[in-house]
């Protein structure tokens, strides 16, 4: 899952990216940013592509610094 954030991000082609990770009540958050600026929100095949490596949810946005993907997952 990871692996696929971050393939994504940087397929965007900015020159760095950004990786978080956080955890709460037994779930795990990842969190990618690409800091590349004025990007689509994401391919449609990336969102069920991480759904099927077992996100509970996932989901991308977009700002300034760049687009943000995310998933959660149980651990």
């Amino acid at each position: 899952m990871t692996e696929l954030l971050v393939a994504t991000a940087v397929n965007d082609g900015g020159r760095r990216v950004s990786l978080h990770l956080a955890d709460q009540d037994r779930q795990a958050l990842i969190v990618v940013l690409s800091h590349q600026a004025g990007l689509a929100v994401t391919d449609e095949r990336v969102l069920p592509a991480i759904a099927a490596l077992g996100a509970t949810s996932c989901g991308a946005d977009t700002a300034q610094d760049g687009r943000r993907l995310w998933a959660v997952l149980d651990l």
